[in-house]
């Protein structure tokens, strides 16, 4: 009976998948286009192709929604942007977290916008985040970059302020592509627009960390 069973049970595991990405998926991109307050469960509902019943069956509430699409949002950036090696030196590692960080927030637009909205809103699902996780990874980060000051390879920064200036910067062209398209006279930012963002950035901040030109 179990053996029977069992297909059945793989099938109904592989609809509740599909049906939750579609859900967190759609949730992403309404709330991304509405504003985290404006956003209804029937808008989600709708532009999903699905009854809003679905939707609360796998949710109970917004709230509940927006956590997980957060939840989501937040293991994405963590699986895409590398953490530092220090074996690599300063030089090769803030160029590649540059480069990660413009790409990702270029494939994953409204996952940015999203969360800059909840971060705007103060929405505690995030602040915890930044607080129990990033701080933890931020403190790693931190004892990286000493052991390259340490060694000559860079100048004395505060990390704290290193990475509040390279989440703004890489960000922007996520958050406030509108704003990036009018600057640059463009209706749509091309591979060219992205790789001139990288390369700016990167110039502009290892210049101001000091680093050197022997850090590979």
């Amino acid at each position: 009976m179990s053996e029977e069973k069992r297909p059945k049970d793989q099938l109904k595991a592989h609809i509740r998948a599909q049906n939750q990405t579609l859900i967190l998926e759609t949730s992403e991109r309404v709330f991304a286009r509405q504003g985290l307050a404006k956003t209804t469960t029937q808008m989600i509902a709708d532009e999903a192709g699905l009854p809003k019943a679905n939707v609360h069956y796998y949710y109970r509430s917004k709230k509940d929604l927006l956590e997980a699409v957060l939840e989501r949002i937040l293991r994405l950036w963590l699986d895409s942007v590398s953490e530092f090696d220090v074996e690599g030196g300063p030089k090769e590692n803030l160029t590649r977290y540059i480069s990660e960080k413009i790409d990702q927030s270029r494939a994953n637009k409204n996952a940015s916008k999203v969360f800059a909205m909840a971060l705007m809103g103060e929405e505690h699902f995030v602040l915890d985040y930044l607080r129990n996780l990033f701080v933890t990874e931020l403190e790693r980060e931190k004892a990286t970059i000493q052991v390259w000051v340490d060694k000559g390879l860079m100048a004395p920064v505060s990390t704290e302020h290193l990475f509040i200036s390279l989440w703004a910067m890489t960000q922007t062209y996520a958050d406030f592509d509108a704003q990036v398209k009018i600057i640059l006279q463009k209706e749509t930012l091309e591979d060219n627009d992205y790789d001139d963002a990288k390369q700016f950035i990167t110039r502009m901040v290892l210049a101001g960390c000091g680093v050197v030109d022997d850090s590979l």
